[in-house]
């Protein structure tokens, strides 16, 4: 990169921008794996300088949990504005499925962010529980609240009581699809369209947590909420 264009970016986009540069070498390569050469090279600046903006390695890999982040901007909306109910169920499980697989935002910020929580999960995890922490946590609270407002509604089949563990279920699924469809060539043949394999996974979700099929059709209509996300998205980009 030139000498004059990277002297006009402030110390807050050159710190992005290293980010940015970031995120798929640690991706690819893992904590240990990856280098600030090769880093301060992929950002087109000098360690020097990359040094800087970040102390060390660990710093720099710390900070990517709040950069790689294209869908927290949505999500963060919704859950400041929603109501615990039925209808804030069914929306909230589609639009976490919607965000985790197949993603909101930038694609390739989107799996870069996954294959850096994939590779914490398999190092120290420190990563993946601050990520899980801030980004999905939140949602538990709220699907929590919204299904015991559904049971009262009388939305929930009869018998069924469920806790934490399963609506952490909702994210681990989706997270799994989208683990499943990182690599370049066909893992698993499921034989629909991926719009319909996530409107299944949407479903299956719902009538696991206990919802009625009736109820889920009263609430769940996936172009509705395609277009909703099409305008989230355009807002925060």
């Amino acid at each position: 990169m030139p000498t004059s264009r990277r002297s006009r970016l402030s110390a807050t986009d050159r710190k992005q921008a290293i980010l940015s540069a970031a995120a798929p070498i640690f991706a690819r390569l893992g904590r240990d794996g990856a280098t600030t050469k090769e880093i301060a090279r992929a950002a087109g600046v000098s360690e020097a300088l990359l040094y800087r903006h970040f102390t060390s390695k660990d710093v720099l890999y710390a900070a990517l949990e709040t950069h790689c982040v294209e869908a927290n901007a949505v999500g963060s909306r919704i859950l400041a504005e929603v109501t615990p109910s039925t209808e804030t169920l069914v929306m909230g499980v589609a639009i976490l499925v919607h965000a985790v697989f197949p993603g909101i935002g930038d694609a390739q910020s989107h799996e870069d962010t996954k294959r850096l929580v994939t590779a914490s999960l398999l190092g120290d995890g420190q990563f993946a529980k601050a990520f899980l922490d801030q980004h999905v946590k939140p949602w538990i609270s709220v699907f929590s609240q919204s299904f015991r407002a559904a049971q009262d509604a009388g939305d929930v089949e009869s018998g069924i009581h469920i806790g934490h563990a399963e609506i952490w279920f909702v994210h681990h699924l989706a997270n799994t699809l989208h683990l499943v469809s990182l690599p370049d060539i066909t893992v698993v043949e499921y034989g629909i369209t991926r719009d319909k394999l996530v409107e299944n996974t949407v479903r299956f979700l719902l009538r696991g947590l206990g919802l009625q099929n009736a109820v889920i059709d009263r609430h769940y209509d996936p172009k509705k909420l395609k277009m909703i996300i099409i305008s989230m998205d355009q807002k925060t980009s």
